[in-house]
């Protein structure tokens, strides 16, 4: 295991991370977990790990706030997935990555209208605070396909509440860019009683992230919450 914390995170160029955590007395940090041969199939799993969520400046009413300690579901998703991956000891050479902040509130918050670097070199205007988890999983999955180079990139997380408006709690939503993996984990999905539902991606929805400021916003306008923050992970 590697963990990359604090300022390490700007020196070794996880600048959104960095931003969403740096708020918090608790530094924010990347941890690197690897396991299995080398020569196996490379999986890579990625969990949004916001330990707690504020919201940042653009902060939650105090309703939605108290449900926010569940918002490193994604990360506790992928560990868990990672500890049966060992226990069964499947021929497969697994990284999990998780960006672990929390997105507190104080002087040096980031904020709303700031142009964030990312990773990969692309800026990003913030349109909300609490628009975060993306910003996070951005950096994290830059670092995936560069610096891994997996056959496979799964990303787990709660994001957003506007996938709760489209499907409730009965459904998980599933984005890809791949059509038969999309497919093998929706089999798998039905076959242990935990569905899930294929969402759209499309260049109609890139049009919702536009910036004047940057190369796109993190949140678009009312409309399609969950597409645009799938098209949004999809640019990196």
């Amino acid at each position: 295991i590697k963990v990359t914390e604090g300022s390490g995170l700007l020196s070794d160029n996880f600048p959104m991370i960095h931003a969403v955590g740096r708020a918090s007395t608790r530094s924010p940090r990347l941890i690197d977990l690897r396991w299995g041969s080398e020569r196996a199939p490379k999986v890579t799993i990625i969990g949004k790990g916001i330990c707690f969520d504020t919201g940042g400046l653009d902060i939650k009413p105090s309703s939605t706030m108290a449900l926010m300690k569940k918002d490193m579901g994604g990360a506790a998703a992928a560990l868990a997935f990672a500890l049966i991956v060992m226990r069964m000891n499947l021929p497969v050479r697994l990284r999990v990555v998780i960006p672990a902040a929390e997105n507190s509130i104080s002087g040096n918050a980031f904020r709303p209208g700031d142009v964030l670097p990312s990773r990969d070199g692309m800026t990003v205007e913030i349109g909300n605070t609490d628009a975060e988890g993306r910003l996070v999983l951005a950096d994290a999955l830059v670092y995936a396909e560069r610096n891994i180079e997996p056959d496979a990139i799964v990303d787990l997380a709660t994001l957003t509440g506007a996938i709760i408006i489209s499907l409730g709690h009965e459904k998980a939503g599933l984005f890809s860019n791949n059509d038969e993996l999309a497919t093998r984990i929706a089999d798998a999905a039905e076959r242990v009683n935990e569905p899930v539902w294929r969402m759209p991606l499309g260049e109609e929805y890139d049009k919702l992230l536009k910036s004047d400021a940057a190369d796109m916003k993190n949140i678009g306008e009312r409309g399609a919450g969950s597409i645009t923050a799938a098209q949004f992970l999809q640019r990196f």
